[in-house]
């Protein structure tokens, strides 16, 4: 009788130990991750992420996780202040070395989710500096649409590694399967680099018969960076193109264009696609003539988006700093509290133009003569009616005081 007591109690105790050496809660894995991903604390992460290494039988994830955070903990200093510099410094350079394929496929996955945004660019840049590898599996995922949140990202990686992954790029470009969208961003990627190892590419690409008008366009704006100046009035053209693709290269362009008339550039301003007006309003701040000041102010009240407005203010800002917009402060004002720029938007642009120093410093110049100063606070009291507005100008007024 008493045998059949004591075998269930051994049976008993045997299992509640086991239960008992069983973890509790979220691994160090999930733990690291989050650490990482969603705090931004990399020490901590670091922690949990190498006894995640050495717990977890599948070591992809910990190992890609891992050198995110150590090249994360370098880029912010966090390695440094918590006295681990030297060992983040060593564990990054030897895991870039032992990087495979799956890793970096991991690491890619993880970093195009947008809850990664802090660490991406640190995690990427790991990539960048594995080189060629990467730059393998940049392209294939370019070419095959994935990770589309991370394309932008992928061009500017491809420039940082510049003329050491030349070739690949050329031999991408140059592939007959490559898509006129891939061959578009690749030829950007060309013209940010800037050997002129790839004008004979260039030129090969440009030949195809069915080539893309826009593609054309910007092949041509390449060569001209790359020191081939027979393009120069092709480019010009394009600005009065029939095609959108076309005159956005060609605008895109022109604060590259030596000799350039900011006639040209002015006449140009009244396209109705914002990014070519956007990009010809930069060309002004380079090329710059005091007879497009109306033609950017214009751009300020007038129905095109968001970027060329801004693009405007930091093109007046310019012309303002360099005497060539005087009484611009004054015009702008008048226009503000004249009861014509029904758009409380166009409003909140003009009172950021009046906010950069050139013009503050008109205002203030202007006080005993024309008082704009007492004419804003005004407007701003009985007048305007748009929190949007009357913040900016709140602190326009204390900013003149």
């Amino acid at each position: 009788m008493k045998k059949v007591v004591i075998i269930p109690l051994v049976v008993l105790l045997l299992a509640s130990f086991g239960c008992e050496t069983k973890q509790k809660g979220p691994s160090n894995l999930s733990v690291g991750k989050g650490k990482l991903i969603h705090s931004g604390n990399a020490l901590e992460a670091v922690g949990h992420l190498e006894k995640a290494e050495e717990e977890e039988v599948n070591k992809l994830e910990p190992r890609a996780l891992l050198l995110v955070a150590y090249s994360y903990g370098l880029s912010t200093g966090d390695a440094n202040r918590g006295g681990a510099e030297a060992k983040f410094k060593n564990q990054r350079s030897q895991r870039i070395e032992a990087l495979t394929e799956a890793e970096m496929k991991h690491i890619l996955q993880v970093l195009s989710q947008p809850s990664a945004g802090q660490v991406r660019k640190a995690g990427l840049q790991a990539l960048v500096d594995k080189g060629h590898e990467a730059a393998v599996l940049i392209l294939d995922s370019l070419a095959k649409g994935r990770y589309p949140l991370l394309h932008a990202d992928f061009t500017q990686m491809l420039v940082d590694m510049g003329p050491d992954e030349l070739d690949l790029i050329l031999a991408r470009l140059t592939d007959g399967t490559t898509s006129p969208a891939l061959k578009g961003k690749l030829v950007q990627v060309l013209a940010e680099i800037g050997d002129a190892k790839a004008v004979d590419a260039l030129k090969s690409v440009q030949t195809e018969a069915a080539i893309d008008p826009g593609l054309a366009m910007q092949i041509n704006t390449t060569l001209y960076q790359l020191g081939e100046a027979s393009y120069k009035k092709e480019i010009i053209a394009g600005i009065s193109h029939s095609e959108d693709a076309v005159r956005r290269a060609a605008a895109k362009a022109m604060v590259n264009i030596e000799g350039i008339s900011p006639k040209t550039l002015i006449a140009g301003l009244k396209d109705e696609d914002s990014e070519v007006v956007t990009s010809l309003v930069e060309a002004l701040a380079v090329h710059k003539d005091a007879t497009a000041v109306d033609e950017l102010m214009n751009i300020l009240t007038g129905e095109l988006s968001k970027d060329p407005k801004q693009a405007a203010i930091e093109t007046l800002d310019v012309y303002g700093q360099n005497k060539l917009a005087r009484g611009l402060a004054k015009d702008a004002t008048m226009l503000l509290i004249g009861g014509t720029v029904s758009d409380p938007d166009n409003r909140y642009y003009l009172v950021q133009l009046l906010r950069r120093e050139p013009f503050k410093k008109q205002i203030k110049a202007l006080k005993t003569i024309e008082d704009l100063g007492s004419k804003l606070h005004e407007y701003h009291d009985k007048k305007e009616q748009e929190d949007l507005v009357k913040v900016p100008l709140a602190q326009l007024l204390n900013e003149v005081q």
